[in-house]
C-alpha cells in the first residue's frame, strides 16, 4: 500500500476516534492532545508524510483499539510499530 493510501486510512481511523486532525507550521514534533473534551492531532504541515504516519502509528499504538474496525493494512503496521517500541 503506498505512503497517501495509509495516511488517508489514518486520516478515516481518527476521524472514527473522534480525533480531529489540525496542521499547523512551526517547532514542534506534533502529537495528540486534549482540550476541552476535545480530541486533537496535531501535524507539522512542513513534515513529511512518512513523519506523520509514524507519529500517528505511534499515538495509536499507545491507545486500545480492540473495538475498533480497523483495515488489515493498518493492523500490520501498528503491530510492526509496536514491536519497534519495545526494541
Amino acid at each position: 500500500m503506498k505512503e497517501d493510501q495509509i495516511y488517508k486510512e489514518l486520516e478515516k481511523l481518527l476521524n472514527r476516534l473522534s480525533i480531529e486532525i489540525k496542521y499547523r507550521k512551526g517547532y514542534f514534533k506534533g502529537g495528540l492532545c486534549r482540550f476541552r473534551d476535545q480530541n486533537y492531532f496535531y501535524l507539522n504541515r512542513v513534515d513529511k508524510v512518512e513523519h506523520h504516519i509514524a507519529l500517528i502509528l505511534d499515538e495509536l499504538g499507545k491507545m486500545d483499539l480492540s473495538d475498533i474496525d480497523i483495515s488489515q493494512s493498518i493492523e500490520e503496521l501498528l503491530s510492526k510499530s509496536e514491536a519497534s517500541r519495545e526494541e
